[in-house]
Formats: C-alpha cells, structure tokens, sequence
C-alpha cells in the first residue's frame, strides 16, 4: 500500500519532485521506476503518518534525481517476476544497511524464490508472492521501529566496525590472531546480514571447520571471535539476541612439554657468555619468552627482577595480565651472571638485557630456530620451546616444597586454582619469594656442576691416555 501524498492548498508543491520506490545502492542497468503519474510529480513532500503529521521523516541516502534525498519507504510489498527463460520466480526488494563507517544506505537484494515448473506441478504467482512474504515482512519489521533503534548492517560491515572499535584497543598479539580469524568469518558471512545468521550457520561453519582439517583450538577460537562479536552487535542494537554456543570439537588432551633438570644442565654446561645467562634465566625464573625479550637493563635491581613490560613482534606491550606484573628474588648465581651481561650490553649502548645487533629487542622465534634448536639437537634432547623452561621451573620449586602461592607469584599467574589461597593468600611475601630463587639457582648450580665435574674427567681421561699414547710410540723408537 502506497504512503498517502498530502496537498496543501496553501503552498504549491515545487515541480520536478519524483520518487521512486526502489533506490538501489549499486548502479543497474534498470531504468528507475516512478510511482507517480506526470501531474502527481509536483506533489509535496511525503510526511510521517505518525501522529505529529507535521514532520518529515529524516532523509536518508538515496538514488533521487538531482542528488537529492528521498523519504524511506514505510512499507513495501517487494516484486515478483519471471526470469527471461521464464524457469524461475525471482523476488526483489529494498533494505537498509549500514556500511562500515556507519552510513545508512538502500540496497535491492533479488532472490530465488521457486522454479516455475517442479515436474507436474506448475508454481503461479500468487505462490511465489506468499514465498516472498517472509522476506518483505522483516523488512517491513524493522521499517516500523523507530529509527534510533532500528540498525541494520551485514556481517562483514559490523567486523569492520568491531575491529575499528573494540579490536583496536587489544594487545598487538591479540590484534594479530583475531585478524586472522576475522578473514576466514569474513568469508563465510561477509555479505549476510547480522540478523539472519543463526544458530544453524554458525554450527554449519564449525561442521566444515573441522572437515577442513582446522586444528579442535583453532575452531574454538574462531567462535570465540564470533561470540565477541556478537556481544558488541547486541549492545549497539545490530541484532537482537547472542547467538547460543554451538557443539565444538572437543580439544585432545596433550602432555606438555618440558624440560627436565638433567635437560637444563647440558644446556647451560655446554654454553658460555650470554647464551649462559640467557638459559640460566629462563630456567630459573620461568618468564615468559616476551617477557625476556621485554626485559631492560634497569629492571635488574641487585637481588630483584622485575617485569614492567613484553615485546611482540618487536614492539613493547603490558604483560598478558595484570598478575604478570611482579618481581621475582635471584640467586647469588644468576645475579652473577646478569651483571656480566648488563655490562656487555652497556658497551654497546643497549638499553635491552639481551638485543640485537642494532639494539632492538630480541626475536625470540628467530633466536630459538637459530641457536637453540641446533644446540638441543647436538645435545639430544628432544626439541621443544621456551615454554617447556617454564613448565620445568615451576615443577622444580614444586618439587623443592615451595608454597604453591610463591609459585603463582613468581610464575605470575592470576590464579592458583584453590579458592583459600587466592581469597585469603594475602599479600606477596618477598623472603619466600627470594628463598625460592635461590633454591633453585642452588639446583641449578649443583646439576650443572656435576655435569662440568663429569666432563672435565672425561677429558682428563683422554688426555691422560693420549700422553700414554705418545710415551709408548717414543719408547718403542728408542729401542728400534
């Protein structure tokens, strides 16, 4: 039904006003359809029918002649019409989206509605209008709130505004994985609008996930990402409920991976200088690998350690939580080492513990591809990361009877997983946190001693049998 045109007899209506039904956001070949008869053109503006009539509706961007904006159409019955081999009834209608800097727009979708003719069975038009009926009336629906609440957009149009949004004010690491996780939802619902996407796309998506081959962690994510979302799109009125979790894959249980103090040892025994330092440190405090590389020469303090800040992909950021924040006590002999390296990169005007040649903070993955790699290889033990250090340090301070809330602290977790210790732990002792460092540097230092010890013998060994060696040959050319 047509919205009713209104006539003031005390104002003539401008000439030329035309307008059309549909306005279609991409140009078509199409001539535009005009509604109105050529006496009805000069017809004054469409006012509201709500119950302030003087009131024009807010104009919104349009296809109107002369640049000009045009009223959206209240209500609308959308076509339906044959194809040009009259096999199929397609249907047509407008609707208004928002585009990702937020603008308004009319698009015309065109759909397949039905064949013709289905073996005997010939499909008429009136058919095709009531299959067409469901599309119209969301449309009309959301046409008949009012404007400040009604807000429409396509999935790929609302990511766009997400990521500007609320993906921006992340962590660079969590910028870099979300992204990545956006281009394959992208797409997959780039041009769907937000308020058909279901529950049974979403699980549909998570099924042809895993047939791909995605990794069960991978899949999780990615509805992680969805949910976030789907969160922001409800509290800006993009839809009008969160989306209920769909079946994910199940995660197989893996055992991690770690060294052992025996592991450690040869790591260190077979280093010197900074490589020394730098594995003593990981396996005596456990930090993670962008907190070493984040690590500066002013966070060492005698007997502290502290983390203020890491580094990913060769940029500073806060540390992954808040607990992560935290000083750790070293051992006398990682204190040792640590002012030997300070004073190393003191000559070459380095403000990082441990950098590159040009001063930058370390490339964690490089350095572990590089140098540990080979070396663990050399040694044989089985390949791992620096994880596997972090895992190992807090094992040997379990096994060292250290309080499970020294642990936390040092290994600066938020949580240790007992509701008394996280509750009523209080607040962070530092003589427990120091003895810790020094237990463990203690084991550390004993196994890497017993190691050099035994090697060292073995040379002397050697040595001692290669002199016996050259003593015969010069005894039997003596006699000779």
């Amino acid at each position: 039904m047509m919205t009713s045109v209104n006539h003031p007899a005390s104002k003539q209506p401008e000439p030329g006003f035309i307008v059309h039904l549909f306005a279609a956001a991409e140009t078509t070949s199409r001539a535009p359809r005009i509604y109105f008869s050529k006496g009805a053109q000069s017809a004054a503006p469409i006012r509201s029918r709500s119950a302030d009539a003087d009131t024009l509706l807010p104009a919104i961007d349009s296809a109107a002649r002369n640049g000009d904006s045009v009223q959206r159409r209240r209500f609308q019955k959308g076509s339906v019409y044959q194809n040009r081999t009259k096999t199929l009834w397609l249907g047509s209608f407008a609707e208004y989206v928002l585009d990702a800097h937020g603008v308004e727009k009319r698009v015309r979708h065109q759909i397949v509605l039905t064949p013709v003719k289905s073996g005997e069975k010939i499909t008429g038009k009136r058919e095709a209008q009531r299959l067409m009926q469901p599309h119209v009336d969301r449309v009309n629906f959301s046409l008949s709130v009012s404007g400040g609440e009604r807000k429409s957009a396509t999935f790929g149009a609302f990511a766009e505004i997400w990521e500007r949004d609320y993906l921006s004010l992340s962590k660079p690491s969590t910028q870099s994985g979300t992204r990545s996780s956006l281009k394959r939802l992208k797409a997959a619902f780039g041009a769907k609008n937000m308020r058909q996407i279901d529950a049974g796309d979403i699980q549909r998506f998570v099924a042809a996930s895993v047939a791909e081959g995605l990794d069960p962690k991978t899949v999780r994510n990615l509805w992680g990402v969805v949910s976030l979302i789907w969160n922001a799109a409800l509290a800006q009125k993009y839809v009008d409920a969160v989306l209920p979790k769909p079946k994910l894959p199940r995660r197989p249980k893996k055992r991690a991976k770690f060294f052992t103090l025996s592991d450690v040892a040869k790591l260190i025994a077979a280093s010197q200088g900074e490589r020394r330092v730098f594995y003593w440190l990981l396996a005596e405090t456990g930090l993670r690998a962008g907190e070493i590389a984040g690590l500066r020469l002013t966070d060492i303090d005698g007997e502290r350690l502290t983390v203020n800040q890491s580094v990913w992909g060769g940029k500073e950021q806060s540390p992954k939580t808040n607990s992560a924040v935290r000083t750790l006590g070293l051992s006398p002999q990682l204190v040792a080492l640590l002012w030997e390296q300070i004073a190393r990169q003191r000559t070459t005007g380095a403000g990082y513990l441990f950098s590159s040649s040009t001063g930058t903070p370390r490339d964690m993955d490089t350095y572990r591809h590089r140098k540990m790699a080979p070396l663990l290889k050399s040694l044989g033990i089985p390949q791992a990361g620096y994880h596997a250090f972090r895992h190992f340090n807090v094992s040997l301070l379990d096994a060292l009877r250290v309080p499970l809330k020294t642990i936390q602290e040092r290994a600066g977790h938020a949580l240790t997983g007992v509701f008394t210790l996280d509750v009523y732990g209080g607040e962070p002792e530092w003589e427990r946190n120091l003895e810790a460092g020094c237990l463990a540097g203690s084991e550390i230092e004993k196994a890497v001693g017993k190691l050099e010890k035994a090697r060292q013998k073995e040379q002397n060994i050697a040595l001692v049998g290669s002199l016996t060696a050259i003593e015969g040959k010069g005894s039997g050319a003596e006699i000779s």
